[in-house]
């Protein structure tokens, strides 16, 4: 749905990763602009919609008294999507993770794997990995959308599967003409 995105970050892998052979942890950790579309992919879509945690001792925030052992939820779709922290949260916009972005933005905004010493330990490799499918798609792929493609998607109708695009995604994966085979 956002071509120019595409093509930028297609610039970006051609010229970190010319050749398939060049694919590698090194290369794809320094894509900036590939961690930026990712990052906000994960804001729109975060692979779970509530984290819930048990408080291990008493303690009072802004007059609100939370007792030791109450369970705790939090509503990370919701903060993905608060215009507080998101100006028009529902507009893809990868430069939100740029470096300069990140640092004026609330620590606790962005909470796709959680946060602190209970944070998702396969954070990294997921990232990794789905970093490194994008590009190997992406340098002999285009994504375009296509009648099929149901824009925007319709979610799906429990908690559980509420990200879930209830019709599966459609698009168009076309062979890109400004590479070798």
């Amino acid at each position: 749905m956002h071509p120019e995105i595409q093509e930028k970050l297609i610039r970006e892998i051609d010229e970190m990763t010319p050749s398939r052979d060049s694919v590698g942890y090194t290369s794809t950790s320094t894509m900036r602009y590939l961690d930026q579309v990712v990052c906000e992919t994960l804001r729109i879509y975060p692979p779970a919609t509530i984290l819930s945690r048990i408080c291990n001792e008493t303690f009072t925030y802004n007059g609100i008294t939370v007792e030791k052992g109450v369970k705790i939820f939090i509503p990370i779709y919701t903060i993905h999507h608060d215009e507080e922290y998101w100006p028009d949260p529902q507009k893809f916009d990868p430069s939100r993770f740029s470096k300069e972005n990140k640092e004026r933005r609330h620590p606790l905004a962005w909470l796709p794997f959680g946060t602190g010493p209970r944070h998702c330990i396969g954070m990294r490799f997921a990232l990794m990995v789905a970093k490194l499918g994008i590009v190997r798609v992406l340098q002999n792929y285009r994504f375009e959308t296509c009648p099929q493609t149901e824009i925007p998607p319709k979610q799906g109708e429990n908690v559980f599967r509420f990200l879930i695009p209830r019709n599966g995604i459609i698009l168009k994966a076309v062979a890109r003409k400004d590479v070798s085979a």
